[in-house]
């Protein structure tokens, strides 16, 4: 083989490796170690780290607009790292982040037995930050519980407006049924972020704080709360697009159709974008609570007849249609939004958007929690 074609096939190996460290450097890997006890049960390493990366699979699912590092498995090669490893090459991608500045997040888990039960030791490593370390215990040996609340526990480092999401989520769908622990979470994570300076993660805490307290029946803190997540100068336009729409349900809800004017504008001005797949339905339903709210119903109906072509499974705006309906035919009696039929199948819910959780009756400006799974 000549010179060229070596040099060539090593050009080659070099950009894929340095690709790998440009790919790896998006993601969240993990590590988790086991116990021989625990081994003996049958969970070996990689199953391990499936369950744990599956929980943080679970968390990064909900709708959001914020983005998050993808979670991957240590034990689990790459493509690159496959080729790597008889090569004996395996340290090059941390040598090629290391070259480029990129600094991956790296979970590192070890379970270890102690008396009758398990501890989980943690180290979250990620830039800019001193690694975090953190040690969970659990009463007995269930190991998968634990893998659980490990996962969940170090990703609250990561991204935690994220696990309070997840938190609200399963509030909202039933699986979780106390609303003062998703207050308390939801507070604290706000507590430590002043303290991190994490202005992104601050401002979407405070824009999900109003969301509680509007299922706690307090508008007034909710609307100090939202007026605390737009303070904020580090949050991107797809967040603000949340924020901006809340304060127009807010603001509609109060009867200042002016300053709602200015937000749907606002929200839909920083949404051309967004990453959350439904949104644009929700775009047309704040046009049509607007229309509604200035007694243009015809427009509303329009409104909302076209949120449900962009999102036919959305069941708020199944409700609007058919409320709109109802006023603009003149029949007798109050609409009920609880008389539709149950829908086989819903959108999914966008826990920060009040929109979503919320229906509004702009006319006698009035709210109640929409029909969730």
């Amino acid at each position: 083989m000549d010179f060229i074609t070596i040099g060539f096939l090593g050009a080659i190996l070099m950009g894929l490796m340095a690709g790998d460290a440009v790919i790896s450097s998006n993601t969240m890997t993990v590590n988790v170690g086991l116990p021989p006890i625990v081994q003996q049960s049958g969970l070996s390493r990689a199953p391990a780290e499936e369950i744990f990366v599956t929980e943080l699979a679970r968390i990064t699912s909900i709708p959001s607009a914020l983005p998050v590092p993808m979670p991957r498995i240590g034990s689990r090669r790459t493509v690159i790292g496959a080729l790597a490893e008889p090569l004996k090459l395996n340290d090059m991608t941390s040598a090629l982040q290391d070259l480029f500045g990129l600094d991956p997040i790296r979970i590192s888990a070890t379970m270890l037995q102690v008396e009758a039960g398990l501890r989980m030791e943690v180290v979250v490593s990620q830039h800019g930050r001193p690694p975090k370390y953190l040690r969970l215990s659990h009463p007995n040996l269930d190991a998968v519980a634990l893998l659980r609340r490990a996962a969940r526990e170090s990703f609250a480092e990561v991204a935690p407006y994220r696990v309070t999401l997840a938190r609200l989520n399963a509030q909202l769908d039933g699986s979780e049924t106390n609303l003062s622990e998703v207050r308390a979470l939801t507070n604290a994570m706000i507590a430590r972020n002043s303290q991190q300076h994490d202005d992104l993660q601050r401002s979407a805490l405070f824009n999900l704080a109003s969301v509680l307290s509007m299922l706690e029946d307090d508008v007034g803190q909710a609307v100090r709360e939202l007026r605390l997540a737009g303070s904020y100068g580090g949050a991107l336009d797809a967040p603000r697009a949340f924020f901006a729409f809340n304060g127009a349900f807010l603001s509609i809800l109060a009867g200042d159709l002016e300053q709602a004017r200015v937000q749907t504008a606002r929200g839909i001005a920083a949404s051309p974008r967004h990453p959350v797949a439904n949104f644009p339905a929700y775009v047309q339903i704040h046009r049509g609570l607007l229309a509604w709210a200035e007694g243009q119903r015809e427009t509303a109906l329009q409104r909302m007849q076209e949120a449900l072509q962009r999102d036919p499974d959305n069941r708020n705006a199944q409700v609007y249609v058919a409320w709109l309906r109802h006023l603009i035919s003149g029949q007798p009696g109050q609409f009920d939004p609880a008389s539709l039929p149950e829908a086989l199948s819903y959108s999914p819910t966008v826990p920060a958007l009040m929109s979503s959780v919320f229906l509004q009756d702009p006319t006698a400006r009035q709210f109640q929690r929409a029909p969730l799974r």
